[in-house]
């Protein structure tokens, strides 16, 4: 996947709403099934996951007053210091509602922004994103989520109702047999931000806590990307001579980024370049020569 261009403020329903999301609305949900995602990074990979800290929402939400006229009574007396957080996961869900219906927030802080000659990191990232998405409804999404920056081979999960969206850079992505999104903004495509709102996932964290760390295998010959569900993982491969793969009871569909190898089987053997695919059949090992970066994908069992 190759993200030049910001895309999909959005989220992807569990495996129960995917399938009442398709009985209902088959044209926009076209299957019952959840769509769990993984993306790891092959260059520097911006997006943003997950709500960030309360505290960080607030100093964002109180620098941006221009917002605070779309605020419910009790959301904005937090954000004035006169309550008290009692539940965070109900704040942040009342205050994104508000924030994501609000149809003219991206103006509002646009306008603002043009009026001042020094701008926080959060507001950079507006400016940024604002020009290839000018006036989107989901832009405020900027000061709610973790802006999570991805060096190669780091990784992020998102399960299921995870809100995100992808800015920048080059990864491998891999997901469930799925094409259910339900999106908030960010995109020229169907938004639905009732069932959004219904369903976003309002745990706050922070943007190192949304990467998935691998596990080493062999030394780091493997690096293992193992999701919390068990419809898929990915392995990292990285051979400068020769390393054979045990084969899995899954099959493997096995991607080459980097350098040029050969695959092997006992009956076949494959030269491999960057862009180039080989399928495994369950059971089967295989021997990786030469010098190559391959991604190997399958399900966990």
């Amino acid at each position: 996947s190759s993200g030049i261009n910001a895309e999909y403020g959005q989220l992807h329903p569990n495996i129960e709403e995917a399938a009442k999301l398709h009985a209902a609305y088959p044209e926009r949900y076209p299957d019952p099934n959840h769509k769990p995602e993984m993306a790891i990074a092959l260059t520097v990979f911006e997006g943003l996951c997950g709500f960030r800290p309360v505290p960080e929402i607030m100093d964002n939400i109180r620098a941006h007053d221009e917002l605070h006229g779309s605020l419910s009574p009790g959301v904005l007396a937090v954000v004035r210091g006169d309550r008290a957080v009692s539940d965070e996961t109900t704040y942040i869900k009342e205050l994104f509602t508000d924030l994501i219906v609000m149809k003219n927030s991206a103006g509002l802080i646009n306008n603002k922004l043009a009026q001042m000659t020094q701008h926080a990191e959060s507001d950079k990232l507006f400016l940024r994103i604002q020009a290839q998405h000018p006036g989107d409804a989901g832009l405020v999404c900027i000061y709610l989520l973790n802006h999570v920056v991805l060096q190669p081979g780091e990784c992020m999960f998102l399960g299921a109702n995870k809100p995100h969206a992808y800015f920048s850079g080059d990864c491998v992505e891999c997901m469930a047999c799925s094409d259910n999104v339900i999106r908030a903004g960010l995109t020229g495509k169907f938004i639905d931000v009732d069932s959004l709102i219904r369903l976003v996932e309002c745990s706050s964290d922070t943007a190192e806590a949304q990467k998935l760390a691998p596990t080493p295998v062999n030394g780091g010959v493997v690096m293992q990307y193992l999701p919390s569900v068990k419809d898929f993982a990915v392995d990292m491969i990285c051979v400068k001579d020769s390393y054979l793969l045990q084969g899995k009871v899954s099959p493997q569909i096995m991607l080459c980024t980097e350098g040029s190898g050969v695959v092997k089987t006992t009956h076949s053997a494959e030269e491999m370049r960057p862009g180039e695919v080989v399928f495994v059949i369950p059971g089967v090992s295989v021997t990786i020569t030469g010098n190559v970066t391959l991604f190997s994908a399958y399900a966990q069992h």
